[in-house]
């Protein structure tokens, strides 16, 4: 299977049966769900490089994902909150939740309706983008599908880091700098791939600007210590952006913590409000 950041998992696929365990209403079961285990992975973590990956779980609308094959048990719901690591590497859990156990009904709820591909990838309509609070004011076709297919804007829990083709990119990665100069930091030049900018992050420094996504009908703002990767040991901290060839902007996993994502598949709308995930019960 490729995924939409080009990474790749391969494995063996069996038939299993699925247990949902349900909020005082005992277990959904489905029976002869195609479920798989992988033993080669690549485009992952770094972990994840060596084959360690145990598998990757399908979200989409594609027929063999596990929201497809569950979809009337889990009245074609889940949600998911993705938690940031605690100060010593280590993390905490969340759940992935179906049907009504949402949880996040709460006034600051915001929603955005998602737009049909026949990809199957969950689009979004996205207008604009701010760093710091300043918008970016991109021309108002810059993230729209074209008439072919190419472009537009898909969330994706399955990818750390966030994409924008080369001419986006670029111009955040400008306004970045800028935003850094002021502080007098030092900018390395040995970045991991695909990253193009990274610090030397003194032990004081925690200046870190924050971004938002302003889509239709509603804005995710990403706190500024979820549009980085920031490594407090080593004393380092990168863009969680990257530049790539495709027209396609991706919303990858880094700059979605600690907020709750909702996806309703019966009124196509994707539902978000903050939350500290860490915090997440079953």
């Amino acid at each position: 299977m490729k995924y939409a950041d080009q990474s790749v998992t391969k494995g063996f696929a069996a038939h299993e049966t699925i247990s949902v365990i349900g909020k005082g209403e005992g277990k959904a079961i489905f029976h002869g769900a195609l479920f798989g285990c992988s033993n080669d992975n690549h485009g992952f973590d770094e972990d994840a490089r060596d084959g360690a990956l145990a598998g990757v779980l399908g979200l989409s609308r594609v027929t063999i994902s596990f929201i497809s094959q569950l979809g009337s048990i889990i009245k074609k719901r889940f949600s998911y909150c993705l938690v940031i690591p605690l100060p010593n590497g280590e993390y905490t859990s969340s759940y992935l939740k179906f049907g009504t156990d949402m949880g996040y009904r709460r006034p600051s709820t915001q929603a955005t309706k998602f737009i049909n591909h026949p990809n199957n990838f969950y689009y979004l309509s996205l207008k604009d983008i701010s760093i710091d609070n300043e918008r970016m004011n991109f021309p108002p076709d810059t993230f729209d599908i074209t008439v072919s297919g190419e472009g537009g804007c898909i969330i994706d829990s399955g990818s750390v880091l966030t994409y924008f083709h080369s001419d986006v990119y670029w111009k955040l990665h400008e306004k970045f700098v800028s935003y850094f100069e002021r502080f007098q930091l030092a900018q390395l030049s040995d970045c991991p791939e695909p990253i193009q900018l990274c610090y030397f992050l003194p032990e004081t420094f925690n200046r870190f600007p924050s971004m938002a996504f302003y889509f239709e009908d509603a804005n995710l703002r990403i706190d500024g210590e979820n549009v980085f990767i920031i490594d407090y040991e080593n004393h380092f901290f990168l863009l969680a952006v990257a530049p790539h060839d495709d027209l396609v902007a991706l919303i990858g996993s880094q700059q979605q913590r600690d907020t709750r994502f909702v996806y309703d598949l019966n009124i196509d709308l994707l539902s978000f409000v903050k939350e500290n995930c860490s915090d997440d019960s079953a």
